[in-house]
């Protein structure tokens, strides 16, 4: 019930009991003095402020029974009959029952202990005000007129009516056929209930208006037609005989200085026939809880938006900052009368401006403006540009032609982790790494436990490698790949990796580095299923393997400054050492489940990014670290690369 609803209830209840008082009594000394009339009184006004449809709180029976137990103390002392002692006896119950529930209760009903949730029902039941006051009122009736008087029948009448007739649904009625929305100049009209600053308006719409308001421009305007702001409609609900609606705010105009000196229902909406933007669609706005990395805002239940899709909002003028949806959660808003509505709360995390000349986002340094437009992006050619020299294009932004793309001096020089269940598509992402690095002439080296880099790379030709001692004859010929597969049986794999890791570190130290300057990319290690290489402690088979883990570790942190780096493979993130994967400077985070992992990787990119890993589509990835064309975590769509190898990957 809304709080213009409620006060023409109880001032239309208050006129009835009145008159009816007056008649039964000649006189109005009965407001001040007499306690049938207080009962009643109490039983309008609470049943008006509390709005008992949806009377819920353990104060509220408090407050109940404080009323009554006050309102006892009006009946002299003479008349203070068995009956009497019994209400003072309900009333002190209910004082001191619900305070000790307010008391021990922390959590919702529901979750609180059997004789808890039976006490508090029970106290609800016998602490409404129809059954606390009407008694009341029912027995000072009696007590004030006799039982068989005329004047007790008309009050006896009285409460008949208001206990039957609700006429709380009656004031309803009255205050929607006061306040409808009436058409004005042909347009479909509503009223401003409610401005969120400094840009959300609630409405309250005509029923009849079509259905497809969601959308459309609309103007407030003040009683005297001018126009306060304008403004895009963004929700549209029925609710408890209402139809409620809510603005966007695009634009203020002269009159809105006004506004604030205009009673509440006078301002009156218009809504056009024309859709406010045609390049995208208008969702909400941004609302509380946004941050600069993010942005969060709500939208109806049947709005469906696509995990990473790209969303817009204005920060300025002439800054448009992207955003794209990373987490939601359907969550229920209480309203003012008591009701409640479902909403999806959505965050979308920061892309940042796009720059078309670098092919990039460009991070935007402050939060979005609270209350702006939220719109969907509606993909454009546009932003469809081939990456600078220097980098690869691996995917693009999902529902969009934005592209993705590293840089391989980067991904190699600064180290690169790929994480991923099996069939997740990292191995296709690794191959085309892998590829990307050969075109620009630095070596790959494979340490390969699946065996299957030398079928998928056959037509790179490259370089068995049986032993450690071969890579120096490898490295100072012209071939680029060259690969190690394990033997089944042979000597422990951290020891063999280790072996492998310290011949190529010693070859590719031999160069002279110029003060301050390290060497450009020559070399990339790939640790294929990197968890059996290059376990974490607690993971090995033997405990000499940790100090042979440490010895590659030491190694590829070294390496650097000579232009070695490494590329690790794993689907067991918890199994892989810590030392080497801390020092991976660009993740590649596809489809994952264990914990450990997603611990891990929260710290990379924070909580809302890593809880999307597990429940990412197959080619999708969170991509975030120094070699990405974005400076923040972005969530993508990995390139199809199916069709460039014969087999599927394992």
């Amino acid at each position: 019930m809304r709080v213009r609803t409620r006060l023409i209830f109880l001032l239309l209840s208050l006129a009835i009991l009145v008159v009816v008082g007056r008649s039964v009594t000649g006189g109005f000394e009965f407001v001040l003095s007499q306690f049938w009339f207080t009962s009643g009184f109490f039983l309008l006004l609470l049943l008006s402020l509390i709005d008992q449809p949806h009377f819920s709180k353990d104060a509220n029976i408090f407050v109940n029974a404080t009323t009554a137990w006050v309102s006892l103390l009006l009946v002299p002392q003479p008349l203070r009959s068995v009956v009497w002692w019994g209400f003072w006896g309900w009333a002190t119950y209910l004082i001191v029952s619900s305070y000790l529930l307010m008391w021990a209760r922390s959590r919702e009903l529901r979750q609180e202990t059997a004789f808890l949730q039976s006490a508090s029902r029970i106290n609800r039941q016998i602490g409404r005000p129809e059954a606390l006051f009407s008694a009341f009122f029912l027995w000072g009736c009696i007590l004030q007129f006799g039982a068989g008087s005329g004047a007790l029948s008309a009050l006896f009448l009285f409460w008949a009516i208001f206990m039957i007739l609700n006429l709380p649904a009656l004031s309803t009625l009255l205050d929607t056929v006061m306040s409808r929305p009436k058409e004005v100049n042909g347009l479909i009209a509503g009223v401003l209930e409610r401005l969120i600053s400094p840009r959300i308006a609630e409405v309250r719409l005509a029923f009849d208006a079509p259905a497809d308001l969601v959308g459309r421009e609309a103007q407030i305007r003040t009683p005297a037609g001018s126009s306060a702001a304008s403004a895009v409609v963004i929700d549209d609900r029925y609710i408890a005989g209402s139809r409620i609606g809510r603005l966007g705010i695009t634009a203020f105009h002269e009159a809105w200085r006004t506004v604030g000196e205009i009673a509440s229902g006078s301002l009156t909406i218009e809504i056009s026939e024309t859709k406010a933007m045609q390049s995208s669609q208008p969702l909400s706005t941004v609302d509380a809880g946004s941050t600069i990395g993010s942005m969060v805002f709500y939208v109806h239940p049947d709005v469906k938006l696509v995990s990473g899709e790209v969303l817009g909002t204005q920060i300025d003028a002439s800054t448009e900052a992207f955003f794209q949806v990373i987490s939601a959660i359907v969550c229920q808003q209480p309203l003012a009368d008591g009701n409640a509505m479902h909403a999806v709360k959505v965050t979308a995390g920061q892309l940042g401006k796009w720059d078309n000349s670098l092919c990039r986002f460009d991070p935007i340094p402050w939060v979005a403006t609270a209350g702006q437009l939220v719109y969907r992006i509606k993909p454009s050619n546009e932003h469809a540009q081939k990456p600078p020299a220097g980098n690869e294009s691996v995917g693009r932004i999902p529902n969009s032609y934005f592209p993705v793309h590293v840089a391989i001096e980067d991904v190699v020089t600064h180290n690169t982790a790929i994480i991923g269940v099996t069939g997740s598509g990292k191995s296709f992402l690794a191959f085309h790494l892998i590829e990307a690095m050969l075109t620009r002439r630095i070596k790959v080296l494979i340490l390969d436990i699946s065996r299957q880099h030398d079928v998928y790379l056959a037509h790179q030709k490259p370089t068995p490698l049986k032993a450690a001692a071969d890579v120096k004859a490898w490295l100072e010929s012209d071939s680029l790949i060259g690969i190690h597969q394990f033997a089944v049986d042979g000597e422990g794999y951290p020891k063999v990796t280790a072996d492998f890791a310290k011949a190529a570190f010693d070859e590719v130290a031999k160069a002279k580095l110029e003060r301050g300057r390290n060497i450009s990319a020559r070399l990339c290690v790939v640790f294929e299923e990197a968890h059996s290489l290059i376990p974490e402690w607690n993971q090995v088979a033997q405990q000499s393997d940790v100090q042979q883990v440490n010895r590659t570790a030491r190694f590829i942190l070294q390496g650097r400054k000579f232009g070695m780096g490494a590329l690790i493979i794993t689907q067991r993130t918890a199994n892989v050492t810590k030392t080497i994967l801390n020092q991976c400077n660009t993740i590649f985070a596809l489809q994952s489940f264990d914990q450990t992992g997603l611990d891990f990787l929260r710290n990379y990119m924070g909580d809302d990014y890593s809880q999307a890993i597990s429940t990412l589509p197959t080619r999708h990835a969170v991509l975030v670290g120094k070699a990405s064309s974005s400076t923040r975590p972005l969530l993508m769509h990995v390139d199809d690369m199916a069709a460039r190898w014969n087999e599927n990957p394992a």
